[in-house]
């Protein structure tokens, strides 16, 4: 009897090995081109644009040497390459940079093109600037914790397909006997505050990355929040302060301009010598399109999705506005707020 059962589970086993279809993975695609811009948060636009190939050993790598037609309204605006120096910066890749400052409903096109490549094209607008709102700042405790909260309200347009986003803009400018120093940094809680209650964020209140080097030559986080859970109608969006700068001992007043005197140290110890350091914080503040929120979000599920490298998640997709070839041509529109003072809560609140 049990001769019998491995001659059925042999003839079972090339029954399912005769329905495996093979699949033929083919490494000699085209090459393409990949394109980044997100026109609007700088005062000029700058395009990231670099080949993409195959792992193939056998596919072609022609050389790009992209030809770019960028067009706001109608009209051309020259592209010029941006050599070893990108925003201020030093890359491993080159940028180009259009010389136009962005303004709220510009259309903007682009096509590059390059012998050896498909002709690339995308298209975005520069959504308008963050509607009127209210801004206030509270310190509430939870439990032992106390936690700085900044909050924007205001009314969402309906009509509009738009995210926001929310950083927090943090300066120290230090001024010693011969010289002065500006440090800064804009930051995104790592956690988002809705109602005053702390909870991990989804994906309507997540924190995002942006591909720092075009933006802000920085990888720092935004809290963005899609209009989708509050199309038309009154919300308020809020965040927490980094505490990682003032410790437990948190008081509103370390969050508005603080300023104090410090003795400066050097090898040997004290010096005699004092410098000031002052410190301040802006409310940076963005409306998002649609094809920006798409993007940033399928990238910001792409790096999360760790399981996939162990063989245990499916992958996320990918999204990309940009025909024949990757990556995304996104408006987005950047305001900061005045520095935050009593005086502005107050008045702004």
């Amino acid at each position: 009897m049990k001769k019998y059962k491995y001659i059925l589970l042999t003839l079972l086993s090339s029954l399912c090995v005769s329905c495996i279809q093979p699949f033929d993975l083919k490494l000699d695609d085209d090459p393409a081109i990949f394109l980044e811009a997100f026109p609007g948060v700088e005062d000029v636009v700058v395009f990231k644009i670099l080949p993409a190939y195959s792992y193939s050993n056998s596919a072609v790598k022609p050389e790009l040497n992209p030809e770019i037609i960028f067009m706001v309204n109608g009209e051309r605006v020259p592209v010029v390459l941006n050599k070893d120096y990108c925003m201020g910066e030093e890359y491993d890749q080159t940028c180009y940079i259009a010389d136009y400052k962005p303004m709220p409903g510009d259309r903007m096109s682009v096509e590059v093109s390059s012998e050896g490549f498909p002709t690339i094209y995308a298209e975005t607008s520069i959504p308008d600037v963050f509607p009127e709102r209210k801004i206030d700042f509270q310190v509430i405790s939870t439990g032992k914790e106390k936690y700085g909260i900044v909050s924007v309200s205001f009314e969402d347009d309906e009509e509009t397909d738009l995210s926001y986003g929310l950083q927090i803009y943090n300066e120290t400018v230090r001024t010693y006997p011969d010289t002065v120093a500006v440090f800064y940094d804009e930051y995104a809680g790592s956690q988002i505050i809705e109602e005053y209650d702390i909870y991990v964020p989804g994906l309507d209140g997540m924190c995002i990355s942006f591909n720092g080097w075009s933006v802000n030559s920085s990888y720092y986080d935004i809290a963005a929040w899609n209009d989708d859970s509050f199309n038309g109608k009154e919300k308020t969006l809020s965040m927490p302060v980094d505490r990682y700068y003032y410790g437990e001992d948190y008081t509103e007043d370390s969050f508005y301009v603080h300023e104090e005197e410090r003795e400066i140290w050097g090898e040997d110890g004290p010096t005699g010598e004092y410098y000031t350091e002052l410190q301040r914080n802006k409310l940076v503040m963005y409306t998002m399109s649609h094809e920006f929120h798409k993007y940033v979000i399928a990238n910001e599920l792409k790096y999360a999705n760790t399981e996939v490298f162990a063989g245990i998640a499916p992958s996320n997709f990918c999204y990309s506005n940009v025909e024949n070839g990757y990556g995304a041509f996104a408006g987005i529109y950047r305001v900061e707020s005045e520095w935050i003072t009593k005086e502005f809560i107050e008045e702004n609140r």
